[in-house]
């Protein structure tokens, strides 16, 4: 019984469109991650790029364009394809967009202003079984599909299975028009909206109730009986009814069979009829070449269609004229079709993306698999290709932005260009033209209007007729395909990055080292290990660091006896921040603490920062009462010091002198008040007191403060919470249309009171902007409407607004904590509403989801709890390393984060209890834009958030470029350093020592003499070599991440595997010690076999570079072992320091001896390829998995040697990664194979069905939608709901909790956890996952049980729950919440308890 939950999102992009999706006027970038749904915005910020020239930089728009993420859904299901369609009366006027998801489903989708959330309008299943009822059609599962959506908006067409068309019209405005090629003058005045309905409640007699008609589905042999193998088809442009071309061949295309099947390949365009349901063929051309892979349409004004291959690039255009061209050496001898030699560019087009540029040029970008950039340039007669060039774009102008191979790419406007990418991060690039063109197009420009005044008016029309569609510039220039400045044409700006760390290769665990400024003087903060793990590919490559919470970066350190809270503020003379020379006047920063007294009082400690640390400072007024501080903040333009004390409020200048003391309480009316909240906001100040009355004070031009009247409708009001918000993105500002910039931000007053109503006031005039209510419900919505059901509330003990966001995007969220140290996020939003012909704008707070639960106190925290009666509020900090964010102190230190590319989330912060934090902005300390906080030692501490580091999920990530590819690492705990095995790109030769064939010497190409009607060989240099990777062994230092050492690999011989084994290095003394195992592989081409290597090196100490202290480490070679075969998978294994190998069909034990070599000791023939060996470490026990044929459980003994089978996998299974996963006295494999599904095998020789156990159990089967690369066995720690109390009442709860867990990486870079679940808790999650999967509306209506497809074999095994849709139920309502766990027969603790225990906070140790 297992629980799969996800802790790190999919990252590599697969899908990508540009849309107007959340409005008409919107500019959205619509991203498919596998199976997660992103909708960003393009947001303009003032920010240049410093990655260019002076030079290069003036040719770009200012400012850059940002992308800010909007919304994301986890699909279930894996998307296939994606594309934006234009319907009639969407909700928020934009476009909609269409999904296609594996197994052949379709789902429309639309944005829904009022839900501020996706709307899914229709979902079409085409999994019928007349359509793949033929025995030779492989299943739906197994295919792929291609999903085109007509340029003008008339229907789609989607390809599944393998000649299957399903055809989904939509209706249209004015259907007999093309608006795409409107003309006035032809079609006449051009119909609007409105009309468009008109027209169709003319023809139609009614109107549509739904956007699209009914869809069909053809084979494709009714198109045409030679449409057998299509290859690809995309809608073409300027036609007046859809038209597609498609790419197919009568016979499959082979190049192994090249020489019999040369250009196969055809190109046929048809025009659909949708109402009879019939096709016209309107062209065909034949005998294109047959490497042919892709269809890409062009808009005017090239038009026609672009057809990639491997070898060639062909564009086809209306009339069916052709021209192409021939990127490297190779398309001369797999084609006879006709084509433009430039073979010198040397190009490998697979894998490639093409993209069109903005603007009216029609010229194309085309990304390589490489990362590579080229520009393809047309040549224009009138609307006629004449011919194409093709161009290298250069470093200088951008062409090295891309790291690797690209997936998708889409075009945006104002010059953007998206290439979205599974193998290194994504980029958002903007395109613009050189100096020198722009300097010839205006002078063409110029001499072309000076030639048209001559003309006549019917001359001018006629030129224009003939040439409206290519602009006078670029024609001109496209006409000059091979000047040779035509490369630098364009230069390529890297605007914005959506960060991926797929495909994770291998991972591993190593020692956390922490970030300590000056080691000798403080004492950092850092976990016992660390996750790095190897990510990207190609010259993206590189190491992610992985941890579970925010180490800080120690800048100073001060232990004390008992602090308990800290502030930090700096004081001046000068009013205002801006100081025209801060020299002469500086700020003065101080550091405040109190500690607890005797006599339940507190003292402060008054520190001044200077000369990089904290000197006391005396200030005999501060505080002389010792009452306990609520808070402490500057005001009047930081010309004074407020400290707010339960009985009085005392103002302080910069040197800490009294300037004022402010009581707390009415002396009229002689009641002692005392405050137990504050908020500042400059000059105000608001006091929560304890009779829930609210006190709100006014610094003036002085300094000196004074009370605001405030209305009857606070006062009079009883109010539990407050804080004030300084309106700076006018979010709550009702009126619409106004300008950001020219309104001054205005101050709000937000108060809770005992109702748990939420009233906005604006200081300035006191107007109540909005009453919110029920927000103990904490509801998806809150407004003012109260909400429908709400008998059950939660107890909040505080609220706040404030701003989340980083240097590109900052926007105000309600955040609201509960008794329990729950955090809820609400996001405020105006929804325009019609109430009887009158449109009203109406505030709403829409839930933001959160799956993190707070850790369950301790009785060691509740002691220091209740020792201290201290309420520890949530602390606002505007800059924090550049990052607006709001701190939750207590048993669960908490930032909360949010970015441009990621939603609100929760992340911790390292150290267990977090007594206080403050910001912390100090440049004499070397501190800027940190904070300071006091631990759970009473530790004071002043940080930054960790450089370099990415919080854009709630694990924070650290990206190590490397600029080559890792493809595997191990961490040498002896050296405490990273081994780790990189390949790069290098060409392929031949061997020129081979005996057996002397004519490889001179390795050269085959060219056939047609003259004599034989092929005769004639040898010459090749230049266009294949491409392999050629491997290196590297050692990086987890201090600087930086390579110091490197042990290069001869070019044939790859490496397949690098472990860290404690393996015997002396026979006679049995002396043991960590070594790094290296495997490789030699291959030198098909008629050789292959041959291994195994080696064993020992990270030593050398003499270091005084510079660079690091590089005291070096590999030194220990043992070397040739074999025969491959060695493709190597592991630990015994108690003697023996090492199991997999090479070619065998696995041998080999132990290390003396001389260095590697003896044999015991060896069990293997089936085919053996890509996993995987040891329970310790216990002899071993699994080997078959890329073929499956999983086997073998074990090793030591005397005698011999290695036994104890079990198979009876189905075969394609053993991708695989790992064991004990529960008790149960012992489990989880293998992991090439259909992205994870299979639970298990040994039980005591099951009748295991055959006394030679045949291992299949449990269950669970698909993840992503394919996984690494799977691997982990210890579990307790996590907070599983510690045992040490009371009484706790003697009957069992304290057993599972010891192991196993982490699985994936190709897009998710990350996920698969944990061991009791009995009891597994009931428990298997009900709420059926009521949660009956009951939640899933995106995209998808059926997220069938996604999974779960199977067990319905006895001993239980099929595994999702984890990542059993936490939807956090994010409900708390109505809902308790109606649910009704249904399922649990309390709410014990289901936050389990969703506790299947996250990741069993790894304590991270």
């Amino acid at each position: 019984m297992q629980c799969y939950t996800e802790i790190l999102p999919p990252t590599g992009v697969t899908h990508a469109v540009s849309a107007s999706f959340t409005s008409a006027t919107a500019n959205n970038l619509i991203v498919i991650k596998t199976s997660l749904l992103q909708i960003f915005s393009l947001v303009k910020t003032s920010k240049a790029s410093n990655e260019l020239s002076e030079t290069a930089l003036s040719q770009f728009h200012h400012p850059e364009t940002k992308l800010v993420l909007e919304k994301e859904y986890p699909l279930s299901g894996t998307v296939t394809d994606l594309s934006r369609v234009k319907i009639l009366n969407t909700k928020s006027g934009g476009d909609a967009i269409l999904i296609a998801v594996r197994n052949a489903k379709l789902s429309l989708i639309e944005w829904d202003p009022e839900r501020d959330a996706i709307s899914t309008i229709s979902i079409h299943y085409y999994e019928r079984d007349d359509l793949t009822r033929s025995p030779w059609v492989p299943d739906l599962s197994q295919c792929g599909s291609i999903l085109s959506v007509d340029p003008s908006n008339r229907c789609a067409v989607f390809n599944f299975g393998v000649r299957n068309l399903a055809i989904l019209p939509f209706h249209q405005a004015g259907d007999d028009l093309v608006m795409d090629d409107y003309d006035p003058e032809l079609d006449g005045e051009r119909p609007s909206e409105g009309s468009g309905k008109d027209i169709q409640q003319k023809k139609n007699g009614q109107i549509h109730q739904t956007p699209y008609a009914s869809s069909f589905v053809l084979p494709l042999t009714a198109l045409d009986p030679s449409l057998l193998h299509p290859i690809s088809l995309a809608f073409l442009y300027e036609y007046r009814e859809p038209t597609f071309g498609i790419l197919y061949s009568q016979v499959a295309t082979s190049t192994a069979l090249l020489h019999e099947r040369k250009d196969l390949v055809f190109y046929a365009v048809f025009t659909l009829d949708l109402e009879q349901r019939a096709s016209t063929t309107l062209l065909s051309v034949s005998r294109l070449p047959s490497d042919l892979f892709k269809v890409v349409a062009l808009p005017p004004p090239v038009g026609g269609a672009v057809l990639l291959g491997s070898n060639e690039i062909v564009h086809v255009d209306q009339a069916g004229k052709t021209n192409a061209v021939g990127v490297n050496e190779f398309s001369r001898q797999v084609s006879a079709f006709s084509m433009t030699d430039q073979s010198d560019l040397g190009f490998r087009l697979e894998g490639c993306v093409i993209e069109r540029l903005g603007g009216d040029s029609g010229d194309l970008i085309l990304a390589l698999a490489s990362g590579d950039t080229a520009l393809i340039k047309f040549k224009l007669d009138g609307r006629s290709v004449s011919g194409m060039t093709v161009h290298l774009l250069q470093a200088n102008a951008g062409g090295n932005i891309l790291k690797s191979a690209a997936s998708c790419s889409t075009c945006l406007d104002d010059g953007n260009v998206f290439f979205g990418s599974e193998d290194a991060n994504s980029v958002l690039l903007e395109w613009s033209h050189t100096s020198s063109t722009s300097k010839k197009a205006r002078l063409e420009s110029k001499q072309a209007d000076d030639s048209n005044e001559g003309l006549s008016d019917d001359d001018q029309m006629e030129d224009d007729d003939l040439y409206t569609s290519a602009p006078g510039p670029a024609q001109s220039d496209n006409r000059i395909g091979n000047d040779s400045s035509t490369p630098q044409y364009y230069n390529l700006r890297l605007n914005d990055e959506l960060p991926s760390i797929g495909p994770l290769r291998d991972i591993t665990l190593g020692k956390a080292i922490p970030s300590v400024r000056n080691p000798q003087t403080n004492e950092g903060v850092a976990a016992e290990l660390e996750l790095v793990a190897s990510q990207g590919s190609d010259r993206g490559g590189g190491l992610v660091v992985i941890k579970r919470e925010i180490d800080p970066s120690t800048v100073m350190s001060l232990k004390t006896d008992n602090a308990d809270g800290v502030w930090s503020a700096s004081v001046t003379t000068t009013p205002g921040k801006g100081m025209s020379n801060p020299t002469e006047n500086p700020a003065r920063r101080y550091v405040i603490t109190s500690r607890p007294t005797e006599s339940d009082q507190e003292a402060n400690d008054i520190y001044s920062v200077e000369d990089g640390g904290f000197s006391p400072f005396k200030a005999s007024e501060f505080n002389p009462n010792e009452d306990c501080t609520i808070e402490i903040g500057s005001l009047a333009g930081e010309t004074r010091l407020v400290q707010v004390l339960r009985n009085e409020v005392r103002s302080y200048d910069k040197d800490l002198g009294l300037s004022q003391i402010y009581p707390v309480w009415d002396e009229e009316v002689s009641e002692e008040r005392v405050a137990i909240s504050a908020s500042f906001s400059d000059p105000y100040v608001v006091i929560i007191r304890d009779d829930a009355s609210v006190l709100l004070l006014q610094a003036d031009d002085s300094g000196d403060l004074d009370e605001v009247p405030l209305p009857d409708e606070i006062t009079t009001s009883q109010w539990r919470s407050g804080c004030l918000y300084r309106d700076r993105v006018q979010a709550f500002d009702a009126e619409e249309g106004t300008s950001k910039d020219s309104v001054e931000p205005g101050l709000l007053l937000c108060l809770l009171d005992s109702e748990c109503k939420l009233s906005l006031f604006r200081v300035s005039d006191m107007k109540s902007l909005a009453v919110i209510q029920g927000v103990d419900c904490l509801p998806p919505v809150l407004s003012n409407d109260p909400p429908k059901r709400s008998n059950i509330r939660e107890t909040l003990i505080e609220f706040v607004i404030a701003d989340l966001g980083d240097s590109s995007i900052v926007s105000p969220y309600l955040i609201v904590r509960t008794e329990n140290d729950e955090l809820i996020f609400y996001k405020p939003a105006f929804i325009t509403t019609s109430t009887a012909g009158e449109s009203t704008r109406r505030l709403h707070f829409f839930r933001e989801s959160n799956s993190t639960l707070p850790n369950t106190p301790s009785e060691d925290t509740l002691a220091q709890a209740e020792y201290q009666q201290r309420f520890r509020p949530m602390r606002v900090l505007s800059n924090v390393s550049g990052l607006s964010t709001v701190f939750m102190p207590g048993a669960s230190p908490n930032f909360i984060f949010r970015t441009a590319k990621s939603p609100p989330h929760i992340t911790r912060l390292r150290g267990g209890f977090a007594r206080w934090l403050s910001s912390f902005d100090s440049t004499e300390a070397d501190c800027e834009a940190g904070f300071i906080y006091v631990d759970s030692q009473h530790c004071i501490r002043a940080c930054q958030l960790p450089q370099k580091t990415q919080f854009d999920y709630p694990w924070p990530l650290r990206q190590i470029p490397l600029e080559e590819q890792v493809d595997f690492l191990a961490y040498s705990t002896s050296s405490e350093t990273y081994v780790i095995g990189t390949s790069r790109p290098a060409d392929f030769k031949l061997p020129d020592a081979d005996d057996l064939h002397p004519e490889w010497r001179g390795e050269g190409t085959h060219i056939p003499d047609r003259s004599l009607g034989i092929s005769l060989i004639k040898f010459a240099e090749l230049s266009f070599c294949p491409r392999i990777p050629e491997s290196s062994i590297k050692v990086i230092s987890p201090k600087t991440w930086t390579i110091i050492d490197s042990y290069p690999l001869d070019p044939d011989e790859q490496i397949t595997a690098v472990k860290n084994v404690n393996i015997e290095i002396s026979e006679n003394t049995h002396e043991r010690k960590d070594l790094v195992v290296v495997g490789t592989a030699i291959a030198k081409g098909e008629d050789m076999p292959s041959r291994g290597t195994i080696y064993v090196f020992d990270v030593i100490n050398v003499a270091p570079d005084p510079e660079k202290p690091e590089t005291g480490r070096k590999l030194k070679l220990i043992g070397k072992e040739s074999v025969k075969g491959a060695v493709t998978a190597l592991s630990g294994i015994g108690g003697q320091g023996f090492i199991i190998v997999a090479q070619g069909q065998k696995c041998m034990v080999r132990g290390l001896k003396e001389d260095g070599s590697l003896l044999p000791v015991a060896f069990m023939d293997m089936q085919c390829y053996v890509n996993v060996a995987k040891e329970l470490k310790g216990t002899g026990m071993c699994i080997l998995g078959d890329a073929v044929k499956g999983l086997w459980f073998a074990g090793y003994s030591e005397e005698p040697y011999r290695m036994s089978l104890f079990g198979k996998d009876p189905e075969y299974l394609e053993v991708v990664a695989a790992d064991f996963l004990p529960d008790g006295s149960k012992l489990y494999m989880l293998v992991a194979d090439s259909d992205c599904n994870l299979h639970v095998l298990q040994y039980d020789p005591e099951d009748p069905k295991s055959s006394n156990g030679d045949r291992l159990l299949s449990r269950s089967k669970f698909y993840t939608g992503n394919f996984a690369s690494s799977v691997m066995l982990l210890p579990r720690t307790a996590v907070s709901s599983e510690i045992p109390d040490s009371s009484e009442e706790a003697m009957d709860v069992d304290e057993t909790h599972t010891k192991h867990q196993v982490l699985v990486a994936s190709h897009n870079g998710s990350l996920a956890l698969v944990t061991s679940v009791a009995e009891e808790s597994y009931r428990r999650l298997s009900a709420l996952q059926s009521q949660l999967v009956n009951t939640v509306d899933h995106p995209a209506g998808l059926n997220a049980r069938a996604f999974r497809a779960v199977e067990s074999d319905g006895a001993a095994g239980r099929g595994m729950v999702d984890g990542n849709l059993l936490r939807l139920w956090l994010n409900m309502g708390k109505q809902r919440q308790a109606e649910i766990a009704g249904r399922v027969g649990a309390t709410e603790w014990e289901i936050k308890g389990d969703l506790e225990s299947i996250g990741g906070d069993g790894f304590g140790y991270l």
